[in-house]
């Protein structure tokens, strides 16, 4: 199906998923509902794959994951992809490119865009997403997040592959 993909995802610790979630809320409150995918945790998605590469995409998560240690990093600043999604940027760090090289070499992706290291905070209509800006900035403010696990997700509909912890 064309619309399926198989997605990799570097996921945070439970305190960074608490605060995304404790702004979210915030949105929530001023009425801000958004289409993003909800039911999964907050991430940094590293590479969009088809869905015929589940295979490959998983052994390379899992030798990753299990290469890498868990790592802090800062979400660092609000940014927008045009006018329809609102996101969470981190200052991206070696460690954070390290993962994405090897869960995404060079050519495996599907992305139609170049990746950049973000946080969906809120997918949206112009409209709405210009008057949440104000709302997100004013409850933002930068902190450290750290990078515990690497998942693998098929979208549409969800389905959970696997989640595969970070060295301690």
């Amino acid at each position: 199906m064309e619309d399926k993909h198989i997605y990799a995802l570097a996921q945070y610790d439970l305190d960074t998923q608490r605060r995304l979630n404790d702004l979210y809320q915030v949105l929530i409150n001023h009425g801000f509902i958004g289409t993003q995918t909800t039911g999964i945790p907050h991430h940094i998605t590293l590479g969009k794959f088809d869905v015929a590469q589940e295979a490959a995409v998983v052994r390379r998560v899992r030798e990753a994951a299990g290469a890498a240690r868990a790592f802090s990093l800062r979400l660092a600043y609000l940014g927008l992809f045009g006018l329809n999604v609102l996101f969470i940027a981190p200052a991206v760090k070696q460690e954070l490119l390290l993962l994405r090289h090897a869960v995404a070499p060079e050519g495996s992706t599907a992305d139609a865009f170049p990746w950049a290291a973000h946080t969906t905070l809120l997918m949206d209509e112009p409209e709405a997403i210009l008057r949440a800006i104000p709302v997100a900035a004013e409850h933002f403010m930068p902190f450290r997040a750290t990078i515990e696990s690497l998942g693998v997700y098929e979208f549409f509909p969800e389905r959970k592959i696997g989640e595969y912890p970070l060295r301690a």
